[in-house]
């Protein structure tokens, strides 16, 4: 359904697993936004006969749009360059200007500019140079109906360079309008952001959805800090009527899991709720070990709002610290509900905060037991006077987990944040996985 991109990557290292290609999921979500799908992604080895077939199989669907990553440096193993010359059979031309360019941005930085950056001013006959952000011009030119891209594969030079030149140049090839909507086979896209629910369970609970209708289709991408539901339809006054029907009954759905629709991640939704609530914020942290608190303060102005926190590792300072009573620990042990509420009772009272949030759990990859295995996590959290504490069965690696769990300490701020109707009461515990 509408406008298809394709995205080659070049470099041994990303086969080898030496880097990890965080240049195509950025490069998809970029496309995704403006209404064009990336159908196809290809990681191929630095050998220039590899390079020249992918590129002319990719050509031969035509996509909107094909775009190349790395192989723009001066090295040997530098191929985009010859191997889009040689699938398009043009000749290589030197661009005496872009020379200049280059060799100015050396001295800019105190170097000189050596034999072998030559090659980089060279671009296949009618292509046109992309502004470099670092010393790697790419270029652009049509084949057919294809615009064909080729940018460097370091990725703050990708992302500088897309933004700046490319998208503007692919909203001209394809027609776009100044409000940057196609006329022809475009789409809408919407981005639903949920946590707390796995893909297979919201798949279930959206089962009554055509995922794959005539106007509107349906995808999930999942991560550690949520899970986005990808509603396209089509860029007419029927599609877009279809694809908002859909939206509101996922929403309607999915209820409280739904953190907001297009908006930013989930850091940045409860950060903004807890700026709007004019309320304080302090935390008290074991398995998270401070994870949490850096979640709450990545975004910028969170001084104004968040005190501080205490990393209670051991339960000598959960005692000493936080005021966590000594019989309550061994009666119900570190990790429980019960610690978890003093936990947050304790770090409120503390830092004078209006409200906390805790962790404790067993991370892995050892430490468990039947009774409380690997991936048991409490948080605990006190908003309003009110202490509620949700239990947890987090899964992954001791990492994984513990992202996990700093993400799930901030969904349960936002879902208290947003009941108005929280009332005083005990405390009180909700099993969630």
């Amino acid at each position: 359904m509408g406008d298809s991109a394709e995205m080659i990557f070049s470099g041994d290292e990303l086969l080898r697993g030496d880097t990890l290609n965080t240049n195509q999921p950025y490069l998809g979500e970029r496309l995704l936004e403006l209404g064009i799908f990336a159908t196809h992604a290809l990681c191929v080895a630095d050998d220039l006969q590899a390079m020249v077939a992918a590129i002319r199989d990719s050509l031969s669907r035509r996509p909107v749009i094909l775009v190349l990553s790395g192989g723009l440096g001066p090295t040997e193993d530098d191929l985009t360059r010859e191997a889009v010359a040689e699938a398009l059979e043009l000749p290589l031309e030197h661009h005496e200007e872009l020379m200049e360019q280059i060799r100015d941005r050396f001295v800019s930085r105190g170097f000189t500019m050596t034999e072998n950056n030559r090659k980089q001013a060279l671009v296949p006959q009618g292509a046109s140079a992309i502004p470099f952000a670092g010393t790697a011009p790419g270029f652009s030119l049509v084949h057919g109906d294809t615009l064909v891209v080729a940018l460097p594969g370091v990725p703050w030079e990708l992302k500088e360079m897309w933004e700046a030149t490319v998208e503007p140049r692919l909203r001209s090839h394809r027609g776009e309008g100044p409000s940057g909507r196609t006329g022809q086979n475009g789409q809408t896209v919407t981005r639903i952001r949920v946590f707390g629910l796995g893909e297979s369970i919201a798949a279930d609970m959206l089962k009554e959805l055509d995922w794959h209708g005539r106007d509107v289709t349906i995808g999930t991408r999942a991560a550690i800090d949520g899970l986005t539901i990808i509603v396209r339809g089509q860029d007419t006054p029927e599609g877009t009527k279809a694809s908002g029907a859909v939206v509101a009954r996922i929403r309607e759905l999915l209820g409280e899991r739904v953190f907001g629709v297009d908006s930013d991640g989930l850091t940045e939704v409860t950060d903004e709720l807890i700026q709007r609530s004019g309320l304080s914020i302090a935390v008290a942290e074991s398995c998270t070990a401070g994870l949490l608190g850096k979640r709450l303060t990545d975004v910028p102005g969170s001084s104004d709002y968040f005190l501080g926190g205490v990393t209670a590792y051991s339960n000598q300072v959960k005692t000493d610290v936080l005021g966590v009573p000594e019989g309550l620990l061994a009666q119900y042990g570190a990790v429980s509900e019960e610690t978890a509420a003093a936990m947050a009772q304790g770090a409120q009272a503390l830092l004078g905060a209006d409200c906390a949030l805790s962790t404790t759990g067993i991370a892995g990859p050892g430490g468990g037991t039947d009774e409380k295995p690997v991936g048991l996590v409490f948080i605990g959290s006190v908003v309003h006077g009110v202490t509620k504490v949700e239990r947890y069965r987090l899964f992954g690696t001791r990492d994984q987990i513990r992202e996990r769990a700093a993400y799930s300490a901030l969904d349960l701020l936002r879902r208290r944040l947003l009941d108005e109707t929280a009332a005083p009461g005990a405390p009180h515990s909700t099993s969630r996985s």
